[in-house]
């Protein structure tokens, strides 16, 4: 409700719009999970039947719904840098190179 109260304002929603992506696609992803468990072997068969196709294209379109937005790795540093206060990783373009600690 924040994000899209922001939204409505034309303000942009901040680091909080992240934790909703991460959520959003995570359930998509599980819908489409159990989409999959349901159908089994009609959800590739395309016999015509209602609905059916959207099932189908729901569930090969999942795993890029963890890309879309942003991926899920980086929603995450998100929330964790800006919306928890944890300290930033170590980036690569920030130091040079003999610098970088090698684990």
């Amino acid at each position: 409700a924040k994000v899209a109260r922001a939204n409505a304002a034309g303000d942009k929603p901040g680091p909080a719009g992240s934790l909703g992506k991460l959520l959003a696609s995570d359930n998509l992803v599980r819908i489409g999970n159990v989409a999959s468990e349901l159908l089994g072997s009609a959800l590739v068969a395309d016999t015509g039947e209602w609905g059916q196709f959207a099932w189908s294209e729901h569930v090969l379109g999942a795993p890029g719904y963890r890309l879309a937005g942003g991926t899920d790795e980086v929603q995450r540093n998100i929330i964790a840098e800006r919306v928890l206060g944890l300290p930033q990783e170590q980036r690569a373009d920030r130091a040079p190179f003999s610098q970088l600690s090698r684990s």
